[in-house]
């Protein structure tokens, strides 16, 4: 059995619930830290998939960070080599850039807890299930245009483009449903002043999101459960 790549961006942001997943299907993976100076490999087809995280950076950000490029061309390649690709948050926006989309500021950014409208048709209750309504945990003020030729999963009352599903295999995700509760704690230490910034509806305070956390969760795990296996179902068959 081939192993997934799992590709980190920072130590704060990492593969947490789809590792865990992984595990509990005795699914092999290999991390690449490219935060840390790992390369990404040559062999895109060495992999039988490829799943990529979130960061606080910018896709656009490519001056500051060398990874950003090299990594939207070992996705580009992993597109072309039918190898199935799974985006989270920045994950899904370099997935975007890598299929000629564009990424850009958002009108609103979103952090917290947001309901989602799943679209009709089959394809959408494939991913996420029977459930049209799905309540996920965000954290992003950039938004990714829709590539070309792909599908568009869901959407929320403020950013229209929240999960897109490319050749029947590929998912690219604005929202992190790999996260867990210590995950987000610390993401409120250390990011607590962007979120004072607004007074959005879009933005729950600190204090919203810490006390909404152990109810939120189980519900969050439940909905990657179904995204996972049904991606997994395209790696492996």
């Amino acid at each position: 059995m081939k192993p997934i790549a799992i590709i980190q961006h920072v130590s704060l942001d990492g593969p947490e619930y789809f590792l865990d997943y992984l595990n509990r299907q005795a699914i092999p993976s290999c991390i690449f830290k490219v935060y840390a100076g790992d390369a990404l490999p040559e062999d895109v087809t060495a992999y039988a998939g490829i799943a990529t995280f979130g960061g606080p950076m910018s896709v656009n950000d490519e001056s500051e960070h060398g990874w950003i490029l090299p990594e939207i061309d070992f996705l580009r390649r992993a597109v072309a080599a039918n190898v199935p690709v799974i985006g989270h948050c920045l994950g899904g926006q370099l997935l975007a850039r890598a299929l000629g989309a564009l990424v850009r500021k958002a009108e609103i950014p979103e952090i917290g807890w947001i309901d989602l409208q799943a679209e009709s048709g089959v394809a959408a209750a494939e991913w996420f299930g029977e459930c049209s309504s799905l309540r996920v945990f965000q954290w992003h003020s950039d938004s990714f245009d829709l590539p070309q030729g792909a599908s568009l999963l869901a959407s929320s009352a403020y950013c229209r483009n929240q999960a897109y599903l490319y050749d029947g295999r590929h998912l690219g995700m604005q929202f992190h449903c790999e996260v867990k509760v210590e995950m987000i704690r610390q993401w409120l230490q250390v990011g607590y002043q962007e979120i004072n910034a607004h007074d959005l509806p879009s933005v729950m305070s600190v204090a919203q999101i810490a006390a909404s956390l152990e109810e939120g969760m189980p519900q969050s795990h439940n909905q990657a459960d179904a995204i996972y296996r049904r991606w997994l179902k395209g790696v492996y068959g």
